[in-house]
């Protein structure tokens, strides 16, 4: 698309520094470190962008500024307009007008990361084309196409993700959605026909400052996103889901699971697992999975379904699904026949759920674990008390403390596991853990899981807790 072709698309309030009209451009960015070679950089004054933003931009080669003031520093074209979210709209809509056959948004405190994954499987094991965004990254059809520094990313990010700018969308696209996107009305206008959530318990209350915020946020979703008409996927599990049911049943259709009389559970028989699908049931062999990790499974089970794959075609794969990386990922195994498990549990539900876990049935598992700074203070009592009271050994150690002092965030949950040991290096902490594992005993690194990176004091360092596990396996072994 052309500058001169601009103003038809957006309600433009005046125009300034144009010199040349023919200058093509290719797409639009909110976000200055996002912006590339032939792209406009978006503002929002509202939110006070730094002016060196702007020069990011333009260096990084931004054409054109839409914008709800303008800017004297800078001789770039500049489009001046009223309501940005409303013509980000009518201008991605112009840019990329070919939908995905359909969109599913996943949200949840804990498992939206699994259940996206699992879908995405589900779809390529029947040769469904899929694409999916979230934690993990942005991935086609299970191949990775770039990392993600945000678990819902802006509006245009979704859409260049998406959606198409010529030929015909023969994909599918799942995603998730964090509280803070739907607070932040980050994914308004974006067209959602089926939308799932896994569970709500305690985190992010930094952000939402009280529990009921945070669940509204979450259930926005369904109020406020979801199509008309379209799927609604709720977990039986969760506080109140038979009056959000209800009152869904109006104007979408609404597919349960996780408890016995939902449409869709799954549950442990002997040595398989049995899955109910409406009101028939079949038996798989599906090992090493949690009881959390099944709900995941049932969630992403209706999503599919909910895509139009067959019954016996979802059936036919679960045997073949993986689990994603981070997510109660073995990492190896000592010769006295402990095992070391990887975990993404950062919150006081997703902690408890693993330390629970079915697969360590012998015995109580040890754990290694820390919160992270400048994030809800709340969860540090709250894990340290699950932790004293379902773990064997507890390690205390850092995870991302950012700029909060490390210290005060381990004393935090040391007051509620005074029994733990008190480890500051993470490495050193997860040495220590490996070296005193018995035999046959289980040992969980939570908190950073798939993470690459720890941060502290503005300062990323490379750390990744599979390849430190599995250095200090191998000298054991």
């Amino acid at each position: 698309m052309l500058l001169n072709d601009l103003p038809k698309y957006i309600e433009c309030k005046k125009i300034y520094n144009i010199k040349k009209t023919n200058i093509l451009f290719q797409s639009i960015y909110s976000n200055s470190k996002a912006v590339k070679n032939q792209s406009i950089y978006i503002i929002d004054a509202k939110k006070k962008i730094k002016q060196e933003y702007i020069r990011e931009s333009i260096t990084k080669g931004a054409v054109a500024l839409i914008t709800t003031r303008y800017y004297k520093n800078f001789l770039i074209p500049q489009y001046i307009v009223k309501n940005i979210n409303k013509n980000k709209k009518h201008l991605l809509c112009k840019l990329f007008p070919k939908h995905p056959l359909n969109s599913v948004a996943v949200t949840g405190t804990n498992g939206k990361t699994s259940v996206v994954w699992f879908i995405s499987q589900i779809c390529e094991l029947n040769n469904e084309f899929i694409k999916t965004y979230g934690t993990l990254g942005y991935y086609k059809n299970g191949k990775k196409i770039l990392n993600s520094s945000l678990t819902t990313p802006e509006l245009e990010i979704l859409y260049q993700s998406a959606f198409l700018k010529k030929k015909k969308n023969l994909y599918n696209f799942a995603f998730e959605v964090s509280s803070h996107s739907l607070a932040q009305n980050r994914i308004k206008n974006f067209p959602i026909d089926i939308a799932a959530i896994t569970n709500i318990s305690h985190d992010h209350l930094d952000y939402h400052k009280t529990f009921e915020n945070y669940k509204k946020s979450k259930l926005r979703l369904f109020t406020h996103e979801l199509k008309k008409n379209g799927i609604a996927i709720i977990n039986d599990n969760i506080k109140g889901a038979q009056t959000l049911k209800n009152k869904l049943i109006k104007k979408n259709q609404v597919i349960s699971y996780g408890k016995k009389n939902s449409d869709v559970n799954i549950i442990y028989i002997k040595n398989k697992i049995e899955i109910k699908i409406f009101s028939k049931k079949y038996l798989i062999s599906l090992l090493n999975y949690s009881p959390i990790e099944l709900e995941n499974i049932a969630c992403a089970i209706c999503c599919c379904l909910s895509l139009n794959i067959y019954i016996k075609d979802i059936i036919k794969v679960l045997p073949k699904i993986i689990k994603p990386k981070g997510r109660l990922e073995e990492v190896g195994k000592l010769k006295n026949n402990s095992i070391i498990y990887v975990d993404y549990a950062h919150t006081p539900d997703a902690l408890k759920n693993a330390l629970i876990s079915k697969t360590f049935l012998k015995s109580k598992p040890n754990v290694v674990f820390g919160c992270g700074g400048e994030r809800d203070e709340g969860k540090r009592l709250l894990m340290g008390s699950i932790a004293n009271r379902y773990a064997s050994k507890v390690y205390i150690t850092d995870d991302n403390p950012r700029n909060e002092d490390p210290k005060k965030i381990r004393k935090a949950i040391l007051s509620k596991c005074k029994r733990a040991i008190e480890i500051p290096d993470r490495k050193k902490a997860i040495e220590e853990a490996i070296n005193d594992l018995q035999k046959n005993e289980i040992l969980i690194i939570a908190g950073k899981g798939h993470e690459k990176n720890q941060v502290r004091k503005n300062q990323i360092r490379f750390f990744d807790d599979v390849q430190v596990a599995k250095y200090f396996i191998m000298k054991k072994i």
